[in-house]
């Protein structure tokens, strides 16, 4: 049992450093990703004005055009700040939903190795130090613009032999599996927004016709890449949508709408900086996975040598 106990401990600080590294890691990657979106989006809209709808642009003063251009930089510079930021809104996010405050003693009869008091997920999101994305060698598959198509998130949601009995995690492993989740989540919800903000920008100053209304803005930044015309430049889709004529026989027409969405494969594939980053990710992914395994393994033995001398103490001969 002993020696069980001390495995468990040594699988509990092997958890706490892979959490560490994970929070460094994404502080580096985020911090590029930021920048990478609101370059894309910028440029997404300026294919927009200059190849989708040049008419409208044209149309605009040079005052309108400048107040345009100044929405959009206002816009790139808000995500670089809000991207980074998801690191310590999904610490928040996780201590208020998982209620930790060190104390597991709810644990399951199988863990009672250690109090989690290492599992800090509050500790230095910004360090940096001793990490370089450079020195990682892992392979250049892009990741998918949706969480919920992503081998990532897949992994991240494959329950664990403990975990399919209950919502809530209860130990060290659970809550950096959920930790993950809440922040590849958090960041393509960002990406999303980022897009439709993009396209009310757009739609206000008439550069996407007026007669599209707000509603089909954001849907369009929030269909499935599958469900749309994807169109020849990155991070814009165009739209066929039913719209009615301005005549008196007010028939329908069919009307193509091209808008911003901005999709996390895309915006990776155009900057290299950023693919070191997600195969560092791909790889501590990996590391936990295994951590995974070999920590239910050792808590079903423990489970097993408990329930045996549980059985010897209990048992008489008549």
């Amino acid at each position: 049992m002993n020696r069980i106990d001390q495995e468990l401990a040594a699988l509990e600080e092997a958890i706490t450093r892979l959490t560490k590294e994970f929070q460094t890691t994404y502080s580096n990657y985020l911090t590029f990703l930021g920048q990478c979106v609101g370059q894309q989006l910028i440029m997404a809209a300026y294919r927009i004005c200059t190849q989708g709808y040049p008419e409208s642009f044209i149309n605009l003063s040079v005052n309108s055009r400048q107040q345009l251009q100044q929405s959009l930089r206002k816009l790139a510079q808000e995500t670089q700040q809000q991207l980074p930021s998801l690191l310590e809104q999904s610490q928040e996010s996780r201590s208020a939903t998982t209620g930790d405050s060190g104390d597991d003693s709810g644990d399951d009869s199988g863990d009672d190795s250690g109090d989690d008091s290492g599992d800090d997920f509050g500790d230095d999101f910004g360090d940096d130090s001793g990490d370089d994305f450079g020195d990682d060698s892992g392979d250049d598959s892009e990741m998918p613009s949706s969480t919920e198509d992503s081998p990532f998130f897949n992994a991240l949601t494959e329950p664990s032999p403990a975990a399919e009995l209950r919502s809530k995690p209860r130990n060290s492993i659970e809550k950096l599996e959920q930790w993950l989740k809440h922040l590849e989540s958090g960041i393509n919800k960002t990406i999303q927004d980022v897009s439709v903000e993009t396209n009310r920008v757009l739609h206000k100053f008439s550069i996407i016709p007026d007669k599209f209304p707000q509603e089909i803005l954001e849907a369009a930044a929030k269909v499935e890449a599958s469900a749309v015309e994807t169109a020849e430049s990155p991070n814009i889709i165009k739209i066929m949508m039913e719209t009615k004529g301005d005549g008196e026989t007010d028939e329908s027409t069919l009307t193509r709408i091209i808008a911003v969405k901005l999709r996390l494969s895309e915006i990776e594939f155009a900057d290299p900086n950023l693919t070191p980053g997600r195969n560092k990710i791909r790889d501590l992914l990996g590391k936990m996975s295994q951590l995974k395994r070999e920590y239910y393994k050792k808590q079903r033995q423990k489970a097993i040598a408990q329930a045996e001398a549980a059985w010897r103490a209990s048992w008489f001969d008549d």
